[in-house]
């Protein structure tokens, strides 16, 4: 709670420094001062936070255009759904909703998602801060359906006064020979303890990093796995010689652990080095959380890619949400108009905080760190890490194809399970073959 005010108050002093910056919004070339009044709908997921963020962004626009006001409605995550498919049904969708990148092509093949390519061209919408790969990922075909809100990126946060302590530098490119090295080296410095954890659980993003790495796209197509049986075999024997060389948690001991809580994150939670591990495969915008769980803990936080063989074609910028026009919606120019308003203005997103990701508009992030840095000191970490990624990663892969959540619950997670046994029963090949086998099959049935 305490935190909460101090972050209200934090944002009450920088509404009173706005005044200043009243005749400068990036609204685009649309005239929204003549527009006449003009109530617009917005609909978003997220929480409380998100929910006063977006509300005072919004409320600094309406005070500099009082004609332009809005009518929001904030969900969390599963109602929202439900209730924009419901205003879909009666073409009811607000002018502007939040999307979902997982979501956008059902969302785009409904033809509920305006086009935005004309405006683009036009300059009524100016995405020039932000990176052809970053822009296309909210084109579905040849249309540019929605616009990244926020950007992130995988991302390895690790102990860095443990690795500073012994002298060990981690590179910002880590490859997974080097990420075994580190490990074996803090764990011989360290009796034993500070292992790792990778490839537990139902998470599709420990395999498709790895399958990037060997020249994939993705992990997955509309007919099944772009791996081969020998590729996913290799997949497996990543966690197989690491539990039986000793350097990776077997299943038995990440049940122990809580991975799901970052606050007892082994990471910066444990008694001693054995129930310890040096590092978390994370994602850029976790960082603050972590911080927050590793202060408590003395710690002080680096930052680095997954390990792969091939870091830069396995890591990629990962749209956080993103912002659409609806073809529902009324005044598509005015709703284009805040959309513009809301990626490229930097009184906006110092009002939104970075809570959906650092803003996608590289020059804005760039402007804003100062600011938001005294609400969040980790901001500008990930600021200078995304850069990195920027120029040391891959165009993301396509939206996950629907059958990819029952591969997710009846296949990803009994394989990891049983990969990290201490005494595992199967090879690295039957895994393999088990994977590709049992993905295809699933595909075929959607």
């Amino acid at each position: 709670m305490k935190k909460i005010v101090a972050l209200f108050l934090s944002l009450a002093l920088l509404l009173g420094m706005t005044s200043a910056f009243a005749d400068d919004l990036k609204i685009g070339t649309y005239d929204l001062a003549n527009a006449g009044d003009i109530e617009l709908g917005f609909g978003w997921w997220g929480n409380q936070v998100r929910d006063a963020a977006t509300a005072d962004a919004l409320n600094y626009l309406t005070e500099n255009y009082p004609n332009i006001t809005f009518n929001t409605n904030a969900q969390n995550w599963s109602n929202y759904w439900a209730l924009m498919l419901t205003a879909a049904a009666d073409n009811s969708l607000p002018d502007l909703m939040q999307q979902d990148y997982a979501y956008i092509e059902q969302w785009a093949a409904a033809d509920d998602l305006l086009d935005l390519t004309p405006y683009v061209e036009s300059g009524a919408l100016d995405l020039s801060g932000l990176s052809q790969n970053i822009i296309d990922t909210g084109k579905v075909g040849d249309k540019l359906v929605a616009v990244c809100a926020g950007v992130n990126a995988p991302a390895l946060l690790y102990n860095k006064t443990l690795t500073d302590e012994l002298g060990i530098e981690v590179p910002v490119n880590l490859t997974w020979a080097k990420f075994e090295e580190i490990t074996k080296q803090i764990m011989a410095a360290k009796d034993g303890g500070y292992r790792v954890i990778y490839g537990q659980g139902n998470s599709e993003n420990y395999p498709t990093y790895y399958a990037r790495g060997l020249g994939k796209t993705a992990l997955f197509e509309a007919e099944g796995t772009t791996l081969t049986a020998e590729e996913a075999a290799g997949y497996y024997k990543l966690m197989l010689d690491g539990v039986a060389e000793g350097w990776m948690f077997n299943t038995d001991e990440i049940a122990n652990v809580n991975v799901d809580d970052i606050a007892q994150s082994p990471m910066v939670f444990g008694a001693t080095p054995d129930v310890r591990t040096w590092c978390s495969i994370a994602f850029s915008n976790q960082i603050a959380a972590f911080n927050a769980a590793a202060q408590a803990d003395g710690i002080e936080l680096g930052i680095c890619s997954w390990p792969s063989d091939d870091p830069v074609a396995s890591n990629y910028m990962k749209p956080g949400q993103f912002f659409s026009v609806t073809t529902d919606s009324k005044n598509p120019d005015a709703a284009v108009a805040v959309l513009n308003y809301l990626i490229n203005d930097p009184q906006a997103n110092i009002l939104l905080k970075a809570e959906r990701g650092v803003p996608a508009n590289s020059s804005v992030a760039a402007e804003i760190a100062e600011e938001v840095n005294k609400i969040d000191p980790t901001y500008g970490v990930a600021v200078d890490y995304l850069a990195v990624v920027e120029d040391n990663s891959s165009p993301i892969f396509a939206p996950l194809p629907s059958y990819v959540g029952e591969v997710n619950a009846d296949v990803l997670k009994r394989l990891s399970d049983e990969a990290l046994l201490k005494n595992p029963a199967y090879t690295a090949e039957e895994l393999g073959a088990d994977f590709v086998e049992s993905t295809n099959d699933i595909a075929s049935n959607y």
